[in-house]
């Protein structure tokens, strides 16, 4: 087995109490979202397709929304997939370095997905972001789906500002890289969809109630924050570069080696979690059958993305096999990060009525709340 270099550390065991449970119709969701995407050239070969189909980005999309319709399902299969072109063309494809040109190329992905007509030419992601825009017609109310077009939108924005820094060489300090990666998860227009693929889809006001809104903000972050954990020993190895990865974020801010800082990223990653747990422990006492369902579903996105990348060749390491262990007990953290969820952008989290301060973080979850709907 090849060694690692000199300064990279093992991902220690990720925290998550709470189940993951996958669509009883994956298999279908999967047989679609194949055909689809082969159908819109978004893989073409025999290559790309095998690639894609080790991805299993449909087995993601069952995790998010075990309870969907099939049809629901499917159509965020085909969302999800559409998000993995386009950060794969900006990561690692033609747009890579090239800050310029896919601030120009988010502007048309941007009006493929809403209504009217697609302008011509159109390349093929362009092409099947306007079938998606399609399909969102007939799975989502045309209020929700005018609000997936918008937070689809906000998310580009925030991708053209983060392809710029990597570009630039751009290190954002703390609240910058929060502020950006509540977007960069794509999580905010999913969970608009997610809220609309169970069969019943829960009035906007529910959506936007502050506690409802700090939550889906925490799983996009947990998310965010899990996916740069989950890569960091890979991209170390590969020597990428990425001054908007957690680990290296805090580095910066602290001073920390790579060890210590990627212990502090899971601690403040814990500390975001635990603040999920009691806030989604609250909301659950009250919630009704939809806004219940939905606050379910950004459960099954914390586990399912845990569960999925575990599994997935993105967060491997090439002849070591998964950096990714999950815990349901909380692991004692040998260099806790600071309280952190002051950081500006997210400190409204901690203001909202009822919510327990942090000082409360190890607080054991529920058995109630680990039975979601």
């Amino acid at each position: 087995m090849d060694q690692p270099p000199r300064g990279s550390s093992s991902i220690p065991s990720l925290w998550c109490p709470l189940p993951s449970r996958i669509h009883p119709q994956r298999a279908s969701i999967t047989e679609f979202q194949l055909e689809w995407s082969v159908r819109h050239r978004l893989a073409v070969g025999r290559d790309e397709i095998a690639r894609l189909a080790r991805t299993d980005i449909a087995g993601l999309a069952a995790r998010f929304v075990p309870r969907a319709t099939l049809t629901g399902a499917q159509t965020l299969a085909i969302l999800l997939t559409a998000t993995f072109v386009i950060d794969d063309l900006n990561d690692d494809g033609r747009l890579r370095g090239r800050p310029d040109d896919f601030a120009h190329y988010a502007s048309a992905l941007s009006r493929a997905l809403g209504p009217g007509p697609l302008a011509e030419p159109a390349d093929p992601p362009v092409r099947a972001l306007h079938d998606i825009g399609r399909r969102l017609t007939h799975v989502a109310s045309p209020a929700l789906a005018a609000r997936i077009v918008r937070d689809f939108r906000a998310t580009l924005a925030a991708e053209v500002r983060e392809s710029t820094n990597n570009a630039r060489r751009l290190p954002p300090d703390l609240d910058t890289y929060v502020q950006n990666r509540l977007a960069t998860t794509w999580v905010l227009p999913l969970t608009d969809l997610a809220a609309a693929v169970d069969g019943v889809e829960p009035a906007l006001a529910d959506l936007d109630r502050p506690e409802v809104r700090a939550l889906t903000e925490m799983t996009s972050l947990i998310l965010g924050f899990d996916n740069d954990i989950c890569g960091y020993a890979k991209d170390r190895r590969d020597g990428a570069v990425d001054v908007n990865n957690l680990p290296d974020v805090l580095a910066r801010a602290t001073g920390a080696g790579p060890a210590q800082a990627l212990a502090q990223a899971v601690s403040l990653r814990d500390q975001v979690l635990a603040h999920w747990l009691r806030l989604y422990d609250r909301l659950g006492e009250t919630a009704g059958p939809a806004p219940a369902g939905h606050l379910a579903n950004l459960a099954s996105m914390i586990s399912g993305h845990l569960h999925w990348a575990a599994a997935c060749p993105r967060h491997t390491i090439p002849h070591g096999g998964p950096v990714i262990r999950i815990s349901p007990a909380r692991r004692a953290c040998d260099a806790p990060a600071a309280d952190r969820l002051d950081v500006p952008s997210i400190a409204w989290w901690r203001d909202l009525p009822g919510t327990p301060r942090a000082a409360d973080d190890g607080a054991a979850p529920s058995q109630r709340r680990l039975e979601a709907p």
